[in-house]
């Protein structure tokens, strides 16, 4: 990847680097900065995606489903795990580092001037892309929250919520009230809503802000003898395929396939191989991404209780789980060492990162210690992952969650 346009890139403001401090909440600098680009958000049809656990994952397989059925897709999905490109795709394709490059000289005068934050930046030359790309529809995933966020200037065909938890409880609120009200706020008057968010209260909730927008509430179906049950068809999942979770965002990917792409209702099978395809179309990753089988080795971005939780779900039942970690330190760490708990083989390698936001390896571990579980050691990713290597036998799982970051670190220096 080009280092001109990134590094000017990454020079602005950035949550992973300053958290809270790095956002402009609100849709003021992105409005102006979009209005002095010619308003690219105005020129494709969108759909767009806030949620707790999820988003990522739903916004890929309903772009890889889109790609199936034969449309152009543009993707805006955030954080990046190697590459800045990866935010924003086409077809499953990284933007072209010359465009980015070009597109940066073209309105690095206006960053200059109007001074936005990474994110703000990055959506801004997204949604330019998809403009000048000519995109059939753009699925584009909240960065933080929703009410506040800077993609939520779109005026969507479709708006989807995802699992909602308690998370970046520092921006959004302390309760799974006010985080579901953020995260509600990207519903637009008379805009279909799709909503799965785990939970009666806070389905209730968005169904309640759905209605006095006057937006269409539409129901993503249900999980019947391992089936996916939508109004419109009955997609059969592989035996064994899908923990709940991932039953749900397959539903709402389903389901808002089904309303966006006319050809599913002729062509059903679609839906399945988009579902099948997600990594290969959409470039996604470090979604219990298996990366061997013996022993089972799974790399996940899961980062909140529930998030961990699901990941841990996802190993089997015999032998030892070891597990490398690394968290931030804004996140809830005490309720993840809850879970923690839970999994009495858990044999724990804490991962030193270099990042500000980081929970230092010590601290973590002196934490997870104090609440009886087992730590094993702590360094650097390499000399984790070796040491697991080294330990773990085929009828063991290795774990590597708990942040981007830690799956970025991962995969630059260990596969």
């Amino acid at each position: 990847m080009s280092s001109g346009y990134a590094d000017r890139l990454l020079n602005l403001p950035r949550y992973s680097e300053l958290g809270n401090a790095a956002m402009k909440p609100g849709l003021r600098g992105v409005s102006h900065l979009l209005g002095a680009m010619g308003n690219p958000e105005r020129r494709f049809a969108s759909v767009h995606i806030a949620g707790t656990n999820g988003k990522g994952s739903v916004a890929s397989q309903i772009a890889a489903i889109g790609q199936v059925a034969g449309y152009r897709i543009g993707l805006y999905t955030s954080p990046h795990l190697l590459h800045l490109s990866e935010r924003i795709r086409l077809n499953g394709t990284p933007v072209p580092d010359a465009w980015m490059e070009n597109a940066v000289d073209r309105h690095g005068s206006l960053f200059k001037e109007l001074q936005p934050s990474f994110f703000e930046a990055m959506t801004a030359l997204g949604f330019l892309f998809f403009a000048e790309s000519f995109v059939d529809l753009a699925v584009v995933e909240t960065g933080l929250g929703g009410r506040l966020d800077a993609t939520n200037i779109l005026r969507p065909k479709l708006t989807v919520i995802t699992q909602i938890d308690m998370d970046h409880t520092q921006t959004l609120g302390n309760s799974l009230t006010s985080i579901t009200s953020e995260k509600a706020g990207i519903l637009k008057e008379n805009t279909p809503v799709l909503a799965a968010t785990g939970r009666t209260a806070t389905q209730s909730i968005v169904q309640n802000i759905a209605r006095r927008l006057n937006a269409s509430w539409i129901e993503p179906g249900k999980l019947i003898n391992n089936s996916l049950h939508t109004p419109n068809h009955i997609y059969e999942l592989p035996p064994n395929d899908r923990q709940p979770h991932e039953v749900s965002n397959a539903l709402l990917a389903a389901r808002s396939a089904e309303l966006l792409f006319p050809e599913i209702k002729y062509d059903p099978d679609l839906v399945l191989q988009g579902l099948s395809r997600v990594r290969e179309l959409t470039g996604l990753r470090a979604r219990l991404e298996i990366l061997n089988q013996a022993p089972l080795t799974i790399l996940d971005v899961a980062h909140n209780p529930a998030g961990i939780a699901a990941a841990l779900n996802r190993t089997p039942n015999n032998g030892n789980v070891f597990l490398l970690l690394s968290l931030m330190k804004d996140k809830d760490l005490p309720g993840i060492a809850h879970v923690l708990k839970a999994y009495p083989s858990l044999k724990i390698y804490v991962c030193e990162l270099e990042l500000r936001r980081v929970c230092p390896a010590a601290d973590l571990s002196n934490l997870l210690r104090t609440k009886a579980l087992n730590v094993v050691k702590m360094g650097s990713v390499p000399a984790m992952w070796s040491l697991v290597q080294a330990r773990a036998s085929k009828d063991d799982t290795i774990l590597i969650c708990g942040s981007h970051f830690l799956a970025e670190a991962f995969l630059r220096t260990c596969k």
